[in-house]
């Protein structure tokens, strides 16, 4: 008797070579573009959770996570919950734990969701790198993956970034 379930799902097909092709440029050229301005300003951009950000632009730029609202509003809410945290219990890995889980809240209720804004907010449970940390390096890291995915938007065949604005 055949079974009465569904099959799983298989893989996603793979994309043509010359969707790979114009991916994989981007992603290297959103991540070139963040090491540049950290290597030029000596700020600290080039962090994992904003190299994830350049990536989810690159690869996925019409998902809703990578749309700037989500990027900015994110990241930031995300870095502020997390400086709450750790201004009433210090750095530890569990500031880092609830700081991450909790980020999500934010983002649902401000509708911007963005994954890598939890390693954010676990960065700074971690570390406690104070109130600066929202402008430097969250929201200039935020800004330099945005304008890197509307400039790469623009002059890559088939690459329309933002999707929205709002």
């Amino acid at each position: 008797m055949a079974s009465m379930t569904s099959p799983p799902p298989a893989a996603p097909a793979r994309p043509p070579a010359t969707a790979i092709l114009v991916t994989t440029t981007a992603t290297l050229a959103g991540l070139l573009l963040l090491a540049a301005v950290a290597s030029a300003t000596s700020l600290p951009l080039f962090a994992l959770p904003f190299a994830a950000s350049a990536a989810i632009v690159a690869v996925a730029p019409a998902a809703p996570f990578a749309q700037p609202r989500s990027i900015l509003l994110g990241h930031l809410s995300a870095a502020v919950l997390a400086l709450a945290i750790t201004t009433l219990t210090g750095p530890s890995i569990w500031a880092a734990v609830v700081a991450a889980g909790l980020a999500t809240a934010p983002m649902l209720l401000l509708r911007a969701p963005h994954p890598p804004a939890t390693a954010t907010a676990a960065l700074a449970g971690l570390t406690d790198p104070g109130p600066l940390f929202v402008l430097n390096p969250v929201l200039a890291a935020s800004v330099v993956v945005v304008l890197g995915g509307v400039v790469l938007g623009r002059a890559l065949p088939g690459h329309r970034y933002p999707t929205y604005w709002r």
